[in-house]
């Protein structure tokens, strides 16, 4: 990555960087790399997708936080996190930011509740959680609490007041549905169906924009086939 680029983003130059394919980076994992896949499918720009080479030590240490995800931006260089990536899209293509200034603020208010699911899973991925507390992330109710201790019924009642709050209705958050915060809260709301088919039902809201998403054509290549990543991203975390 270039630090301190005096270029200007609405300059012709940076313009004509945005017509050129960026190239994305992730393991086949269902875990950080799908919001970004969907992201750039539903966003338009010209990209390209791969996993890592086999050799992925070597490849490891020319990125910019020894971790993917990334993405090669011409003219830039290499970028880490999923979140910059994502609010790169976004500046990009003004839509998947949201379409006026409260869309923005709903769009990043949903990838950050998104993260707050992902990093419940990966504690209990990792085994950082007793077997009983993992237990519980999935059947608990308690909204008295900690938010560091929310099961994923807190979550989705959070989410689903949320909805009713956004009133876009049809099953969006955003007037597009599409933003790069509906996209994370998606690849997180797919993760916990995996493990648990019904976890949605008690909440109409957040169940009536996981299905519409989930049923969008540039949804359905990357959960089928990961369209230009080449291969699919397979379930990671378990219960």
């Amino acid at each position: 990555l270039k630090c301190g680029s005096s270029k200007k983003h609405g300059s012709p130059q940076a313009s004509s960087l945005a017509v050129m394919a960026v190239k994305f980076i992730y393991f086949p994992l269902w875990a950080k790399g799908p919001a970004c896949a969907l992201a750039l499918e539903h966003s338009g720009l010209e990209w390209e997708g791969s996993f890592p080479t086999p050799d992925w030590k070597t490849m490891k240490a020319e990125t910019p936080w020894l971790e993917l995800p990334v993405l090669e931006i011409p003219g830039i260089g290499m970028v880490g996190h999923e979140a910059a990536i994502l609010n790169y899209i976004g500046q990009q293509v003004p839509k998947m930011a949201g379409e006026t200034p409260a869309e923005f603020l709903i769009s990043q208010q949903l990838m950050n509740e998104g993260e707050d699911i992902y990093k419940k899973l990966g504690l209990i991925k990792t085994e950082l959680l007793s077997p009983d507390q993992a237990a519980a992330f999935w059947t608990d109710t308690d909204t008295a609490t900690h938010n560091r201790n929310f099961g994923i019924n807190v979550f989705l009642m959070l989410l689903d007041k949320f909805y009713k709050k956004c009133d876009a209705g049809e099953g969006k958050f955003t007037s597009t549905g599409t933003t790069v915060g509906e996209c994370k809260l998606f690849t997180m709301l797919h993760a916990c169906k995996m493990i648990k088919g019904d976890v949605m039902d008690n909440f109409p809201g957040v169940k009536a924009f996981y299905d519409r998403f989930a049923s969008l054509e540039k949804t359905q290549t990357i959960l089928t086939t990961g369209g230009k990543m080449g291969g699919v991203f397979n379930q990671y975390f378990t219960s």
